[in-house]
């Protein structure tokens, strides 16, 4: 009788044991949440990163999901209805989400990238003995302003020496109206013809059909950023002679597709405009559940991840090249820059183009 008594007292000592050692085992686990928002196509390799993921599990108790969209489209009025973020790739998206009379509990920049234009070497060497593009050290330079009036004053492939390419000089871009890429080099594009300065209110009625003219000849347009990257890649220089892009694109394709990257370095370029514009991408929270993601996007870990394997210039790295010492071309820093014209403007500008 007495061993069974303690036997039985032994028994809830082990019960009471396990419980206290449950509960102190959930004390130390962070809640659980579950987020959707809406992101930028040229993000998706990163939230898709298998790290990434853990790190957002284990230590923020966090599971997100996502729809790609273009940065301009999902901040329109309703489009954010029943999403907990957004993170689209510029700051001009986040202006214009409020602008237009959209409500967030934040909106904070995770992470940078310039824009910059891609082409092959066919192009970039006529280019360079045209004087619109300088290499140095194995970096290239565009000049925008020379490219922008070519632009403008309808100069062909073949003016500058490129037979092989038919048509006018032009840089496809995705639509301004949808995406983001595409809609900062249409400002970038507006600054470049006026001089390189940020375009104001008394020079927006001149050049808006000059741009109209130059977006009728690129014609039909991607809506997403890493749809025509693709494009490009795939279709080669008669379909893609230069198209603009971020600078992160071909840094994270030389880590996720290294034998792809290996057969086509030779012949693509990166050029860097000069002056370029950043590419800011906000994450923008529409419920306090994305709190949570704002705290995983800013963790040590991950932003290291988002420039060492995906190519976006973060807080705690990406003024250094060292994750990419191997690839040829990259900026160690990114000096001649300027902004985009005020949202007000840009909506002139976009409407233009339509």
């Amino acid at each position: 009788m007495k061993n069974g008594k303690f036997f039985g007292l032994g028994l809830l000592l082990i019960v009471i044991a396990a419980v206290i050692g449950f509960s102190f085992f959930r004390s130390g686990q962070p809640d659980q949440v579950s987020i959707t928002g809406l992101v930028g196509g040229e993000k998706i390799n990163l939230l898709e990163n298998a790290r990434v993921k853990e790190i957002a599990k284990k230590e923020y108790g966090l599971t997100y999901d996502y729809r790609k969209a273009g940065s301009v489209d999902m901040v329109q009025p309703g489009a954010s209805d029943n999403f907990q973020y957004l993170f689209p790739s510029s700051q001009f998206a986040a202006d214009l989400q409020e602008y237009l009379g959209g409500e967030n509990q934040f909106s904070d920049i995770m992470f940078n990238t310039p824009i910059v234009l891609y082409s092959r070497h066919i192009v970039v060497d006529v280019l360079i003995k045209a004087g619109y593009v300088t290499e140095d050290n194995g970096i290239y330079t565009v000049d925008m302003a020379k490219l922008a009036n070519a632009m403008k004053e309808g100069k062909s492939w073949a003016d500058i020496g490129l037979t092989e390419l038919y048509g006018d000089i032009l840089v496809d871009t995705t639509n301004p109206n949808a995406s983001n890429s595409g809609n900062m080099f249409l400002g970038l594009l507006a600054n470049a013809l006026n001089e390189n300065k940020a375009i104001t209110k008394d020079r927006v009625t001149e050049l808006k059909p000059i741009l109209k003219a130059i977006y009728n000849k690129i014609g039909y347009s991607q809506t997403s950023s890493s749809d025509l990257f693709n494009q490009f890649l795939k279709q080669g220089v008669g379909a893609y002679p230069i198209i603009a892009g971020y600078e992160s694109q071909w840094l994270e394709f030389s880590k996720i597709e290294p034998n792809v990257y290996n057969q086509v370095k030779d012949d693509i370029v990166m050029l860097y405009p000069s002056p370029t514009v950043w590419s800011s991408h906000v994450l923008i929270g529409i419920d306090e559940g994305a709190e949570v993601m704002r705290k995983l996007m800013l963790d040590e870990e991950v932003q290291e991840i988002a420039w060492s394997q995906h190519g976006f210039r973060t807080i705690v790295s990406g003024t250094e090249t060292d994750a990419y010492q191997d690839l040829p071309g990259v900026r160690k820093d990114i000096k001649s820059v300027m902004a985009l014209p005020q949202a007000d403007i840009m909506l002139e500008l976009m409407e233009a183009v339509k």
